[in-house]
């Protein structure tokens, strides 16, 4: 039930492997995103389990966990929606492989908003078992306090299509993303191949107490073959649980008839109209004001609709009960059939709220607020941000100069903006800049580049927004990435610190490990003065027969390096290795 779905955490363990498989590819979508909330994906796709803050503050295990899933994580967000982060990392700039923005050309107002992930999973003793791991929630990838909901299915991955028509929806979902997106054509094929394995997917299991899915995206003007949400979200009995709502879908999905409807929300949209809706069908259920004032408040959205013993049914995802979510942005809505038997509604609700119980988080709304207004509206910073962050002609160039140093050049001929907007290199906030249609930055190194930039802007009144873009950018030097390594891996000492990590079963062991030894001795683990070699060539060994390809990104690792960095007994070591097991 509905206790299950409720988390308030980032997605708890569901990102990591199903025991016995790996990731091979994973496709996520978010309205926002975090740099440090993608960090932990990157470590959950490299098997690098959980983690705590001291952990994740270790550079050389999240160069690690990168280059483990570098190549297979693709991540959707909204145009602007990467928060800017309270401090920068070289390591940002390696993920823009990872991050593409999607927008809707013909409104820019309209919003990407699904949350979703879609996972291949391999079987690490017969690669021939797939699983396909599909995870619907209404948690944007960062670290929040709010009240959320998550579903997991999982299906097998079969030799051949089977063309299940209850999969097209999201696969035709998929498809439009990839068109509205800046996602490059290496990642674009690997995203309509995850699509297409959804057609070998005979059906995803669901548990107890459902027993069917459906799908139901929706994306800009698009045209999936749905129904209108008043046709679906209707019931003889209905829960509404939508932390955003407006009063005209509120009024589609809540008719005057003597239906049983109640309505789940945050108490600030909640006006007189409002709420002498529901007042004598089901009444209207909020927050309490001491999880509110923490910021504890809810961010699930759910919709329990019942019209009979067969027709029972669970709507979760990301759309709230607003015209906008269902008439103009990109959303994702999972529907679970309850199994046959009586309305659950009761149930579903004492999930929320139950009388005489102390655990509740949601309290009864007596009375509406004073002051409540349903409208949300943009300021003129919010406004003048997009119209520059969605402009076609915005491009980034870099220019190496002779010193060995760089300047970039933005420019776009979106020029005059209503509002003045600021930007700078990702890397280089304090650079920052007003938009006058092309600026300039100049004296920066190659590990300071980067396709992420800052902008922000702020209204007459004093309300200050930011937020990280992605630009198209031109001249990117070949060696960045070698520079950014070589900021981080400084030493021997680093090098071996971080081969240790990728050659252990266990690297967050390794890390604690050494984060205790510090601790206690006020120094760390020095891994040249007590590594053995012949242990050493063990390990590899061992790597080699469980998991090649990461051989391979020793490999990569050392041409990243320079040779005052790489020890020249080590490459003569590896050398003769490699040779030895090819």
């Amino acid at each position: 039930m509905a206790d299950k779905l409720l988390k308030e955490h980032l997605y708890g363990d569901l990102l990591s492997p199903t025991p016995g498989y790996s990731t091979d590819f994973a496709l996520g979508m978010t309205y926002c995103l975090s740099f440090e909330a993608m960090l932990t994906a990157h470590l959950a796709f490299g098997m690098l389990g959980e983690m705590d803050y001291n952990v994740i503050q270790s550079h050389h295990l999240l160069l690690d966990a990168i280059a483990k899933s570098s190549e297979k994580v693709v991540v959707f967000c909204n145009k602007g929606g990467i928060a800017v982060p309270p401090a920068i990392r070289k390591v940002y700039s390696l993920m823009e492989r990872n991050i593409f923005e999607v927008f809707d050309r013909r409104n820019h107002k309209a919003n990407f908003h699904p949350k979703l992930w879609l996972i291949r999973e391999i079987n690490n003793d017969d690669r021939k078992d797939a699983l396909l791991k599909l995870i619907v929630t209404s948690r944007n990838l960062s670290f929040t306090d709010t009240i959320d909901c998550i579903a997991c299915l999982t299906g097998k991955v079969g030799p051949t299509s089977v063309n299940n028509k209850k999969h097209k929806p999201l696969i035709d979902f998929i498809r439009a993303v990839v068109k509205e997106s800046n996602i490059g054509n290496d990642q674009k094929k690997s995203v309509l191949k995850l699509a297409a394995d959804l057609a070998r997917v005979e059906k995803f299991d669901v548990e107890s107490p459902f027993e069917d899915y459906d799908f139901y995206p929706y994306l800009f003007n698009y045209d999936f073959g749905l129904p209108q949400a008043e046709d679906y979200l209707v019931g003889a009995e209905s829960i509404i649980v939508s932390p955003f709502i407006d009063k005209t879908m509120i009024s589609r999905l809540n008719p005057e008839n003597r239906c049983k409807r109640t309505l789940i929300t945050q108490k600030e949209y909640v006006d007189k109209n409002i709420f002498e809706k529901f007042k004598n069908k089901g009444g209207i259920y909020v927050t309490l004001d001491d999880l509110a004032s923490r910021g504890i408040d809810l961010h699930a959205k759910m919709y329990h609709v019942w019209n009979g013993r067969n027709e029972q049914y669970l709507y979760l995802g990301s759309a709230n009960a607003t015209t906008s979510a269902f008439e103009r942005n990109g959303e994702f809505l999972l529907r679970l059939k309850y199994k046959y038997g009586n309305t659950r509604s009761a149930q579903f609700l004492s999930d929320f709220y139950e009388n005489g119980n102390s655990d509740n988080k949601f309290m009864p709304l007596n009375e509406p607020l004073e002051n409540a207004s349903s409208a949300i509206k943009w300021d003129a910073a919010e406004s003048a941000m997009k119209e520059l962050m969605c402009a076609e002609d915005l491009k980034a160039r870099i220019t190496r100069h002779r010193n060995g140093r760089f300047s970039i050049i933005v420019a776009s001929n979106s020029m005059r903006l209503a509002n003045d907007v600021f930007i700078a290199p990702l890397q280089k906030k304090d650079l920052l800049q007003r938009w006058t249609g092309r600026v300039t930055f100049e004296d920066l190194g190659a590990d300071e580049l980067s396709e992420f930039f800052i902008i922000s802007a702020t209204t007459p009144d004093g309300t200050h927004h930011n937020a990280v873009i992605k630009i198209e950018t031109t001249g990117m030097p070949s060696d960045r990435d070698q520079e950014i390594y070589k900021g981080i891996i400084k030493s021997p000492n680093d090098f071996f610190r971080l081969l240790e990590i990728m050659l252990t079963d266990t690297p967050l062991q390794y890390i604690s490990t050494e984060i205790l030894h510090k601790e206690h001795t006020g120094n760390g683990i020095k891994p040249e003065e007590n590594l053995s070699f012949p242990n050493l060539y063990e390990k590899m060994l061992k790597i080699a027969a469980t998991n090649p390809k990461q051989i391979q990104e020793i490999s990569r690792l050392i041409s990243k390096l320079s040779d005052d960095i790489v020890p020249p007994v080590f490459i003569k070591m590896y050398k003769l290795f490699v040779a030895a097991t090819e």
